[in-house]
């Protein structure tokens, strides 16, 4: 799959009578998936002269004291989200550009989780494991949606074998209802014990609006040494929408794509 944030290499008007006052346009970020196995190459580009690409690895805004680019970025964590604008003298710093890519992790063999709610079934259990999340389009067909108040989710790995981080993708669209959940908790296989033991969990607070829609990456990390090929998750998902809604009260959703063990 290929995805292209595109760039227009123009200058954007704010002025008609002084050049300072145009601005530059985002850079183009190309890559081939926001998925990779080991390790992924990223190229930037704009084409105009007297310019130049910085950006950050940081989740900061880039400004002119970050690094300039110059050759493809490798990408190797295990999350990665890649911001870039573009300077030039005389003229407004572009927008930022931003692309987040997340390493495939541990194979997955089956999941089973809580039925969503019928308009937003997407693929079922596949979808949580199928490498065509990253859209923040619900018309896409990739998410799970949910309005009860919590997921259970059954993940088993392939094999047994040492798991440190989950991570998690959630939409967030709060002008369409869509929030992120309140919290996600973790218990693991023991096979010795023959029972499941706390792996870790996190609690997500949304005190203020967000506007616009985007992807949401929640990682929960192990509490302590942890060996198994089963997980089990739940998800609780918002129950009260705030005040500062129009529709303050009422039930949230919840929509997960992707999920991916490290």
């Amino acid at each position: 799959m290929v995805k292209l944030i595109y760039s227009l290499i123009i200058l954007l008007p704010c002025s008609l009578f002084a050049q300072d006052s145009l601005q530059l346009t985002p850079p183009l970020v190309k890559f081939k998936s926001i998925f990779f196995s080991k390790k992924m190459q990223v190229v930037l580009a704009f084409a105009h002269p007297n310019t130049v690409i910085h950006y950050t690895l940081n989740q900061e805004e880039p400004t002119i004291a970050d690094p300039v680019y110059k050759k493809p970025i490798w990408v190797r964590d295990n999350l990665t989200t890649i911001r870039a604008k573009v300077f030039g003298n005389g003229y407004v710093a572009s927008d930022v550009a931003t692309a987040t890519f997340i390493k495939e992790g541990k194979k997955i063999s089956t999941i089973h989780q809580t039925e969503p709610n019928p308009k937003y079934a997407a693929a079922g259990p596949l979808a949580l494991f199928d490498l065509k999340g990253g859209n923040v389009d619900i018309g896409t067909n990739t998410w799970l949606g949910y309005n009860c108040d919590t997921v259970k989710i059954q993940l088993t790995l392939s094999k047994s074998e040492r798991v440190g981080k989950v991570l998690f993708n959630f939409l967030q669209n709060e002008n369409a209802w869509i929030f992120l959940p309140e919290e996600i908790s973790i218990q693991w296989y023991n096979k010795e014990l023959d029972t499941y033991q706390f792996f870790g969990k996190e609690l997500i607070e949304t005190r203020a609006q967000v506007n616009g829609a985007n992807c949401n990456y929640k990682m929960v990390n192990a509490m302590n040494n942890v060996i198994t090929n089963k997980l089990l998750i739940n998800v609780i998902v918002k129950k009260q929408i705030p005040d500062w809604h129009p529709a303050k009260g009422s039930h949230a959703w919840m929509f997960i794509d992707e999920i991916k063990v490290y």
